[in-house]
């Protein structure tokens, strides 16, 4: 259910009493969505104002601006979506509309058939669990065997078998996840979440199950900081050994645990473009072991031996966990808002450009080094990773406030890795391996955005552009979102506008170009375009016979002009005023794109920053 809010001004607080409610009324839902700082009082552009400066959105009457910064993706919506409105009439809602804190069609359920638990805590721990290594399995497995034993004794061991079973089925279609968080959040003011490994054990789960679900009305970016201040409390951003008299399996939690809530932070604060919490310098940002579950089960801290598993999931842990640090390094110098911090604070860099190839330079290492495997479950994190590693080469080559205007060369390689990112996106859901998480739907919408960006920008890309491998591209896209919209319901807001901007887009190539269509890119398309039934025939980039459907040359009138790139490009792109309605007289496409982002992903009750 989409409430069209990017957030709200009120809360749900982290605490037991709170989350022991099922249900929390908002009878204001806001109506307007647009209003711009950055303008004078007769509605004037101020030029002045600078981009990174202006990244607030106001909801409505009442409701005080939030925050969306550089590093989110929302500059590239204000150049790009400078058409004007959309021809679809505006959704209706219910302002009167009740929003559960957790909404479950079933209520809360108890534990299905042990196999179809077994079945399900599976799937977990293969495509989630190896990206955030937040229980040790072994462990897990004897707290799920004695909860069907004995019954729900211990309310940590309930919430957290509960949880995964909430995760894993938004992992599969149609299975009651809602019901399952439901039955965990009963638990929640029983467990010691402030002072307890266990506790932040249980506080990641819910992170995670809010990252996973538009159902569930949690303020996940305050979810993220009750983590950072659990670890701090805990001391996990120390390096603690077994020296000090700990286990090795308490030594290896810890560690693991300290870096799920790092990479957490760092994601969460590069997605919604706000400042990192969780600080390095403030950490001994020593890494895992290594070690698979198994071998941490020894009582001997000499045997420091994994299993004969060619496939070893904390290996793809450790490897997304040293991504993270070049994450920091991307967020700490290019997307910091103050240019002349004081010298305490971090390094001054001479040379951004020479810094800029440095860190490309990291990660390119860092992909040359991905683990290797031949399961099932490693082709699965090897693609996690690739994704992770164009994501992030995007955030590092896109205009950002230390550079705010990247080099053609940037930008080509910024193109490669949009198209690398959808590409990867499309191999995961040909293996059946693609999770609908809000962090696909958002990286996959920023990647789409991405390309239009660097046609629009670098007249080189718009030239050496392949029509028929850029409407593959866009046929990818649009599928997935479609897919996407099934869970998270912005995303077929999403798939709309940039649906109506490729067409603008290729239409342009296409008149400039007149290519025909070749073979390769005929069986790309073919082999690319996923979920087909569930698409809107009219939205198709390509007929049958391999020529350029009626809705490709379509373009409404009004958005022909959006493929002029704007002569301020950097300097006013967040207070255009160029913008017009969508979904009502007030808002603009620009807005409906970001909300459509991250509209799901918070709530009048929960809001996400």
């Amino acid at each position: 259910m989409s409430t069209d809010t990017l957030e709200d001004t009120q809360t749900t607080p982290l605490n037991s009493g709170a989350l022991n409610q099922q249900q929390i009324t908002a009878t204001d839902l806001p109506q307007e969505h647009l209003r711009q700082t950055g303008r004078t009082a007769n509605g004037a552009v101020n030029t002045n104002a600078l981009s990174h400066e202006i990244g607030l959105v106001s909801l409505g009457t009442n409701l005080d601006s939030r925050y969306i910064g550089p590093s989110s993706g929302y500059f590239l919506a204000r150049v790009m979506l400078t058409s004007k409105s959309r021809a679809a009439s505006p959704p209706t809602r219910d302002p009167n509309f009740s929003i559960r804190l957790v909404e479950a069609a079933h209520g809360s359920l108890g534990l299905p058939r042990k196999e179809m638990t077994e079945e399900l805590c599976d799937a977990f721990f293969e495509l989630v669990h190896p990206q955030y290594p937040v229980l040790h399995r072994p462990t897990f497995i004897a707290t799920l065997n004695k909860l069907y034993e004995q019954g729900d004794q211990d309310p940590v061991s309930s919430f957290q078998v509960y949880m995964v079973l909430a995760i894993s089925c938004r992992l599969k279609s149609g299975l009651p996840g809602e019901s399952y968080c439901m039955s965990a959040l009963k638990y929640f003011d029983r467990l010691n979440v402030e002072n307890s490994l266990q506790g932040l054990q249980c506080l990641i789960l819910l992170t995670l199950f809010a990252m996973h679900s538009p159902s569930v009305r949690l303020n996940v970016w305050y979810l993220n900081y009750q983590c950072i201040a659990a670890v701090l409390d805990l001391g996990l951003q120390r390096d603690i050994t077994t020296r000090s008299g700990i286990s090795l399996l308490e030594q290896e939690m810890r560690t693991r645990i300290f870096w799920v809530v790092f990479t957490l932070d760092r994601t969460i604060a590069t997605m919604m473009g706000r400042p990192i919490g969780l600080r390095d310098e403030a950490c001994e940002l020593r890494l895992p072991e290594g070690l698979d579950d198994a071998s941490l089960m020894s009582t001997s801290n000499a045997q420091y031996s994994t299993s004969d598993s060619p496939y070893n999931p904390i290996a793809y842990s450790v490897h997304l966990f040293r991504l993270a640090r070049i994450n920091s390094e991307i967020k700490y110098v290019a997307n910091s808002i103050v240019r002349h911090a004081p010298a305490y604070a971090y390094p001054a860099v001479i040379n951004i450009y020479e810094w800029q190839r440095g860190v490309l330079q990291q990660l390119d290492q860092w992909a040359n080094e991905i683990p290797v495997g031949d399961e099932t479950q490693a082709l699965h994190m090897k693609l996690i990773c690739r994704q992770r590693y164009h994501s992030l080469r995007m955030v590092l080559l896109r205009p950002s406030p230390a550079i705010p205007k990247p080099t053609n060369e940037a930008l080509e390689q910024c193109y490669h890795s949009a198209q690398e990112c959808i590409r990867t996106f499309d191999k995961l859901y040909r293996n059946n391996l693609l999770v609908y998480s809000w962090t696909t739907f958002y990286s996959l919408a920023l990647s789409t955005l991405t390309l239009f960006y660097c046609i629009k920008t670098v007249a080189k890309i718009a030239q050496d552009t392949d029509v028929p491998t850029l409407m593959s591209d866009l046929s990818i896209s649009s599928s997935i979102l479609s897919a996407t919209g099934e869970h998270w319901s912005g995303a077929k807001r999403c798939r709309d506008i940039l649906d109506d901007l490729g067409r603008s887009t290729v239409r342009q190539l296409f008149e400039s170009s007149r290519q025909p269509v070749s073979p390769e890119a005929q069986r790309r398309r073919t082999r690319s375009t996923v979920v087909a039934d569930q698409r809107n025939p009219s939205t198709s980039l390509l007929s049958d016979n391999n020529t350029v459907t009626p809705a490709l040359m379509d373009v409404h009138p009004e958005t022909e002009g959006a493929f002029e790139v704007p002569l301020n490009l950097f300097d006013d792109f967040l207070s255009t005023v160029s913008f017009a309605d969508y979904l009502s007289g007030n808002e603009a496409n620009v807005d409906v794109m970001m909300q459509s982002l991250f509209d799901d992903f918070s709530s009048a009750e929960s809001n996400f920053g």
